[in-house]
């Protein structure tokens, strides 16, 4: 907002003494004129300052007033609401008693009660334990009684045989009266034997099988006439354990055909040729004992059975027999043969293979050999035996043989393997050599895919083998030999044959020509080829067969390619389609052919073209193939070298 200004005007300084004067008077009556205001006002001011405290005081004393009553009435609303306060807490109060007291009172009444019930339900127990405990009293009394009754029967039954059996023995009146000969004897005896077998416990039976050892009645294949047969017996549980004065010894027992379901032999001798042929021997277990002849198990169950601590001192023969959970712990064999046998989960722990050990035919699967020594004294052999998921772990193993066997995720760590040959298909994928320790072991002609096994060890050696990465390592030194004519080549070979190969029409040859007159870019055919010697008066064709036996494992529909190949030659001049190698498979339809291009040499040096063909069979599966070379009329300058016959991993099998 703009400032105003205000300016005085300018008089003329020009008065006289008669205005001085006058102007002195006016402002004298002025000064009294306004004292005389000042006395009004003052006198007026004190009058309103007596009326303004005058109202003042009553507004004050009015407020106080106000003030003094406001407090009376919250006093007086104060005071009620304690009143109230205090009567509703004394209600609440008594009503809280109440409520307790009744509480106090249903819970007395209660607990009463449920006093009253745990009596009654604790004298209910008692009563019924009480009754529980008199009929298992009772019942154990029966119990003992019919034991003992039952025991009293076995032992009548068992006194009564051996009386009988002793009477048909020794009682000579008696026992001439009643048999006519030894074998009519010894019927009898078996009869009463199978039947007080059957009607006895199995405490009797192991006293009845010693009496018949100790009266020479046990089966014996060197008297059969003196001895009855067992065949149906029942010998479960029995328990046969060699007192400490001597061993029990057993001489050419024959336990064909019977039951020895959970039967323990301890720290016995069994003599001569051993029989358990037919046998159930399931769970049971033989203890410190020692086999010094054959012993022989044939459709024989030894399902769970134990051999812990035995010596095998001759031959052992298992065949078609079930060793389901079977185990030998610590035990020796001189000589072990499985054929057809089921041993799955079973276990040789801690066993010793002295002589020749042999595998075949058998699920062995999952089963342990750990801590198993296999001498060297003579070779071990597993021929199609499946061994997946098998234990080798610190074995030591020498001369034994795995052929057409199934090792997956078989375990091989801290082994040692001398002069161990894994071959002809067999399966190691996913096995662990980890720590292993080799001397001359071989791998040929099996799969080690995804297994873990050190391959830069110089004692490993390996032909024909799938590797761990997938890779196939192959030896093709042994698909065809003589392809390149070059066994028996020597100047002015004379020999109607050739080998490795039959002349089927005509007169092949081997030619011999020297290295000077091959041409110098293709001088790799040696020093012989194949040739028609009578080319100009007929055809000449010699056959071979080719076998891929020791290539099985790569024999695969989808990861095998395979191929022909040959050079053709001429030293002066061969027409086109003069000579041929044709190779047929095992299918009727399956054929591929190599025919040789037109062929000049000049200056009578050996010109020579290579031709190959590639295939792959959709199912070939034996690997057995017909070569057939063939050379036309009118070929006899034209010359064949170097037919090879070669199969690959197919490149969509290739490890990435």
């Amino acid at each position: 907002m703009p400032r105003i200004r205000y300016f005085r005007k300018k008089i003329p300084f020009k008065l006289s003494k008669e205005f001085l004067q006058e102007s002195t008077k006016t402002i004298a009556k002025k000064k009294q004129r306004w004292l005389t205001f000042v006395k009004l006002s003052l006198s007026a001011s004190v009058t309103l300052m007596i009326a303004v405290f005058t109202i003042v005081s009553y507004i004050h004393q009015t407020e106080i007033a106000e003030r003094n009553r406001i407090q009376d009435e919250r006093l007086a609303n104060a005071t009620h609401d304690k009143d109230l306060e205090i009567a509703n807490l004394t209600r609440i109060q008594d009503q809280i008693i109440a409520n307790i007291t009744r509480y106090h009172d249903l819970e007395i009444a209660n607990l009463t009660q449920i006093k009253d019930w745990e009596i009654a339900l604790a004298n209910l127990v008692i009563a019924n334990e009480t009754k529980i405990q008199d009929r298992q009293i009772a019942e154990e009394n029966r119990n003992e009684d019919r034991a003992q009754q039952q025991d009293l029967h076995y032992e009548t039954v068992y006194a009564t045989y051996i009386e009988d059996i002793s009477t048909v023995l020794y009682k000579q009146p008696y026992n001439y009266s009643m048999f006519k000969d030894n074998e009519k004897k010894m019927l009898y005896i078996r009869r009463k034997t199978l039947l007080t077998l059957r009607s006895i416990d199995s405490e009797r039976r192991s006293q009845l099988f010693v009496f018949l050892h100790e009266n020479n009645l046990l089966p014996d294949q060197s008297s059969p006439n003196t001895t009855i047969s067992l065949v149906g017996a029942d010998l479960r549980h029995i328990v046969i354990k060699s007192p400490v004065t001597g061993q029990y010894q057993f001489n050419s027992l024959s336990l064909l055909s019977l039951n020895l379901m959970n039967a323990t032999f301890i720290d016995c001798r069994f003599t001569g040729k051993i029989n358990f042929t037919g046998s159930i021997v399931s769970n049971a277990t033989f203890s410190d004992c020692t086999f010094e002849n054959i012993v022989t198990m044939y459709e024989t169950k030894l399902i769970n059975a134990s051999f812990i601590d035995c010596v095998f001192k001759k031959e052992t023969q298992m065949k078609d027999s079930d060793l389901n959970y079977a185990q030998f712990i610590r035990s020796s064999f001189d000589k072990l043969s499985l054929i057809y046998v089921n041993i799955t989960n079973g276990s040789f722990i801690g066993c010793t293979f002295n002589g020749k050990s042999q595998f075949y035919h058998s699920e062995m699967q999952n089963i342990s050999f750990v801590g198993s020594i296999f001498k060297i004294d003579q070779k071990h052999h597993f021929d199609q035996v499946s061994l997946n998921y098998c234990d080798f772990r610190n074995v030591s193993m020498e001369h034994t043989k795995f052929e057409n066997s199934s090792l997956i995720y078989a375990n091989f760590s801290d082994a040692y393997l001398n002069n161990v040959e894994f071959s002809k298909n067999t399966f190691l994928t996913n096995s662990d050599f980890y720590n292993s320790k080799y001397d001359w072991t071989h791998f040929t002609e099996t799969v080690l895919t995804d297994s873990r096994i050190d391959l830069t060890d110089s004692k490993l050696h390996f032909s024909n083998v799938i590797l761990p990465n997938g890779t196939w390592l192959i030896n093709y030194n042994n698909i065809m030999k003589n392809g390149d004519a070059e066994t028996h080549c020597w100047p002015n070979h004379r020999e109607n044959t050739i080998s490795e190969w039959s002349k089927t029409n005509g007169a092949p040859i081997t030619y011999y020509h020297k290295k000077a007159s091959l041409h110098s870019e293709n001088s790799v055919t040696g020093n012989c080829s194949f040739k028609c010697a009578d080319a100009d008066e007929q055809m000449c064709i010699m056959e071979r067969n080719i076998t891929l036996e020791e290539f099985i494992v790569f024999l695969d529909d989808n990861a095998s390619n395979y191929s022909i190949s040959a050079y053709f030659g001429s030293d002066s001049e061969c027409a086109e389609n003069s000579t041929d190698v044709l190779i047929s498979g095992s299918q009727t339809t399956f054929k591929r052919q190599l025919q040789n291009p037109y062929i000049k040499s000049n200056n009578g040096t050996i010109q020579w073209k290579p031709a190959k063909l590639e295939f792959k069979l959709m199912s070939e599966k034996k690997g057995f193939f017909t070569l057939r070379v063939t050379f036309h009329k009118n070929s006899t300058s034209c010359l064949i070298d170097n037919i090879e016959f070669r199969l690959k991993q197919a490149s969509n099998k290739k490890p990435s």
